[in-house]
């Protein structure tokens, strides 16, 4: 009888206020119910070749630093509706490069807000006036993201800059704000794009269990001596499927590995998350790309050209060798979505398996970097095009 009142119970709470039974157990691996939130997690989002991090504190707060290009917010924002978040207490705009802050626009306008930290530094793009835009909207005000400004510094959890260290740079990746998360014995470093010369000038212990490498994995940062200096545990590189930049340089991946760094990448492992205790960390991703079939590594799709960076109004072709007389799709998916240009037909390959692709860029094509989707139904790669 004992039995049958608790199972009644149990019922009428599921029903009733939706809580979870005590005898179900979740397998989303960023699902909330199993987060202990007396630890630290850091979700490495996938947002393609861009950085979006969301980090969930010991103390219940919670930190966004960066959200991808424009046309990647929603992914951002269904990842932590998910997560099940209402509030981020905390943004950072690193830099005002689109692949970092392009998304941040309709985060702000999506959740409540606490304080925005963004480096001293300004950009012509309308991305970068849009985002302005929104937070005066919202009755926001911006600080300054620069070495030494502390976020919160609460007994064994700390968030502070450790650059830009200098107020002037001829590159915007070296404005980027990079951000030193410690709890108890761990310790994360968020690079942003940060290129070698703002490493060098890099003067705090800068030691971790976990590094976003920066500037996605490119040989302009993680300089030799700066990756020794860290000497993490894992080495997180944020990047697209396929992009056309290369990145991840072996070279960058190579010295990570030899100094005894795992290396995880989102254009791999999916969605990455890390979870810390004050005393360990484990790092995974949720994408099993060993049998991935939409992962370049085992796609025959291979880019032999892409006219990028490109002008508003200009043409851009598109060449790629595949299998012979197979039909491949080609989506170019600029912020307001797929493009319609003439031009972005099906095409079958030849005999050889080449196939290209002639379109224009519209001159109402926001400046930005924007993703090339091609596919033969079965596997399929992304390429980026950068708008000027």
């Amino acid at each position: 009888m004992n039995k049958i009142r608790i199972l009644v119970l149990i019922i009428l709470c599921l029903l009733v206020v939706g809580c979870k039974s005590p005898f179900i157990e979740s397998n989303d691996k960023t699902s909330v119910s199993t987060f202990n939130s007396d630890n630290l997690r850091v979700n490495y989002i996938d947002v393609g070749q861009g950085d979006s991090i969301f980090i969930q504190l010991p103390n219940n707060e919670t930190m966004l630093i960066d959200a991808g290009e424009s046309y990647e917010s929603d992914n951002v924002i269904n990842y932590l509706n998910n997560l099940g978040i209402k509030k981020i207490d905390y943004i950072v705009g690193t830099h005002p490069h689109t692949d970092h802050i392009g998304g941040l626009e309709s985060i702000i306008n999506t959740f409540d807000i606490g304080s925005i930290y963004m480096p001293k530094v300004s950009s012509t793009s309308k991305t970068y006036e849009a985002l302005l835009t929104t937070v005066s909207n919202k009755g926001l005000k911006i600080k300054t993201a620069k070495s030494g400004v502390v976020i919160l510094d609460d007994n064994n959890l700390k968030l502070e800059f450790i650059a830009p260290n200098n107020d002037s740079y001829s590159s915007l990746n070296n404005y980027s704000a990079v951000v030193k998360l410690n709890f108890l014995d761990n310790t994360f470093i968020f690079m942003g794009d940060a290129e070698t010369l703002s490493e060098d000038e890099i003067t705090s212990d800068i030691k971790a269990d976990v590094i976003k490498v920066g500037h996605h994995g490119s040989n302009t940062s993680s300089g030799i001596e700066f990756v020794k200096k860290v000497s993490p545990k894992y080495a997180i590189i944020m990047v697209g499927v396929g992009n056309s930049y290369n990145h991840p340089y072996q070279s960058i991946i190579d010295r990570y590995e030899n100094i005894g760094a795992k290396v995880l990448r989102t254009d791999l492992d999916g969605n990455i998350v890390c979870d810390s205790d004050g005393n360990k960390v484990s790092c995974n991703g949720d994408k099993d790309y060993s049998s991935d079939s939409s992962s370049n590594t085992t796609s025959n799709i291979n880019l032999i050209g892409l006219t990028t960076p490109v002008n508003r109004g200009s043409d851009v072709t598109v060449r790629i060798k595949g299998e012979p007389n197979t039909t491949y799709d080609i989506d170019v998916i600029y912020s307001s979505g797929a493009s319609k240009a003439t031009g972005l037909e099906d095409k079958t390959s030849d005999s050889e398996g080449n196939v290209s692709w002639t379109f224009k860029v519209s001159s109402n094509v926001k400046p930005g970097t924007y993703e090339v989707k091609i596919t033969d139904g079965k596997n399929s790669v992304t390429y980026s095009l950068e708008v000027i």
